[in-house]
């Protein structure tokens, strides 16, 4: 396995368990949407191994970071705030220059 291909995965993997996160929160308070937005992130990441496509996934990702409906613009909790800016700091790895430079 190239290097470029173990960072791709690992980061995959590091955005899954985030969003794993962001669903066992939203599960635990009851917030239908954010557990719908987990269900479409997962969508998004499962078995992604190119880079290209892991890029696209994570760009498309961080529109929630903008604001309106289903955003990531108002967290309630210390829980919710922390599982969304994990999910954050993962997302934004995925756009990491070293990553495309591997």
């Amino acid at each position: 396995m190239s290097r470029k291909q173990h960072d791709v995965e690992a980061i995959r993997d590091e955005i899954l368990a985030a969003v794993a996160e962001l669903r066992a929160v939203a599960r635990a308070e009851q917030d239908k949407q954010r557990i719908e937005v987990a269900d479409w992130l997962d969508e998004q990441f499962i078995g992604i191994a190119d880079l290209r496509v892991l890029l696209e996934a994570t760009r498309n990702a961080l529109t929630l970071y903008q604001g309106g409906m289903g955003s990531f613009q108002d967290v309630g909790t210390r829980a919710s705030s922390h599982a969304v800016c994990r999910l954050n700091t993962a997302l934004v790895r995925g756009l990491d220059d070293e990553v495309r430079d591997s």
